[in-house]
C-alpha cells in the first residue's frame, strides 16, 4: 500500500468549493450573457456549448483551450475571433460580478483551504479564462493567491474528463500523482484516477477533512 503523504490537493469548483450545481450557475450565466450580447438565450446557449464541446474534443497539443474555443465559436457564428474575445472579456470585467449573488460557498471546505499548509490546486474544468476563474474563486470567499496553481482556459490544453487535463498539471509542476488527491463531485473529477491521482468524493467528509 502506498503511504506517500498527500502534499497537493486538487479541488473542483461547482458542487465542491461551492454548493451550487453547475447547471444552476450556467442558467444565470447565460441569462446575463444573452442580455449583454443581444443574442437569444437558447441560440446563445447552443452556440457556446457546442463550441465548448468542440474545443474539448480538439486534441491539438500546442493550442490552449481558449484558442480552440475562439476558433470554434468564430467558425460557427461567422463572427471573427476578436468579436467574441472582446465580448467575453468585457462581460467578465463587468456583468459577470452579478453571479456572486447566487454562489453558496462550502464553508467547511473553505475554512480548511484557508488554514492548510498543503498546496491547493484549483482543478475545476478550465472552461473560463483567467479573469473569470479568479473572480469565481473570489465569489467563494477565497483569493487566487491561496492556490498553488489555478487551471484556466489560457493555460490548459485539455479538459475533464480527459485524464490529460490532470497529467498536464502534474507535468507542469513536476509532481508525482502519489503526492496528490482530487476532491470533487462527479465522474469527470474521478478521471483523475486515470492519471494516478486518488479521487475522494465531496460527500465523503470523513475522508477529505483529515487530508488538509
Amino acid at each position: 500500500m502506498d503511504t506517500t503523504p498527500v502534499r497537493y490537493i486538487f479541488l473542483d469548483y461547482d458542487g465542491t468549493i461551492i454548493e451550487n450545481a453547475e447547471g444552476e450557475f450556467l442558467k444565470e450565466y447565460f441569462s446575463l450573457l444573452s442580455k449583454k450580447s443581444g443574442i437569444e438565450f437558447n441560440q446563445l446557449f447552443q452556440l457556446v456549448m457546442s463550441s465548448v464541446e468542440e474545443s474539448i474534443r480538439n486534441m491539438q497539443p500546442n493550442e490552449s483551450l481558449f484558442e480552440k474555443f475562439s476558433k470554434a465559436i468564430s467558425s460557427k457564428s461567422e463572427k471573427p475571433k476578436e468579436y467574441w474575445q472582446n465580448l467575453f472579456y468585457d462581460f467578465y470585467e463587468n456583468e459577470f460580478d452579478e453571479l456572486s449573488k447566487i454562489v453558496k460557498p462550502n464553508i467547511e471546505l473553505i475554512e480548511l483551504i484557508k488554514k492548510t499548509n498543503k498546496k491547493v490546486i484549483f482543478a475545476s474544468n478550465p472552461l473560463f479564462p483567467k479573469i473569470a476563474t479568479h473572480k469565481r474563486i473570489q465569489f467563494a470567499g477565497l483569493e487566487p493567491d491561496m492556490f498553488f496553481y489555478i487551471a484556466h482556459m489560457e493555460n490548459s490544453t485539455y479538459a475533464k474528463p480527459n485524464p490529460l487535463f490532470f497529467q498536464e498539471i502534474l507535468n507542469k509542476l513536476n509532481i508525482s500523482p502519489n503526492e496528490c488527491v482530487m476532491i470533487g463531485d462527479s465522474e469527470f473529477d474521478m478521471s483523475s484516477e486515470k492519471a494516478g491521482i486518488k479521487f475522494v468524493h465531496i460527500d465523503e467528509v470523513e475522508k477529505w477533512k483529515p487530508i488538509f
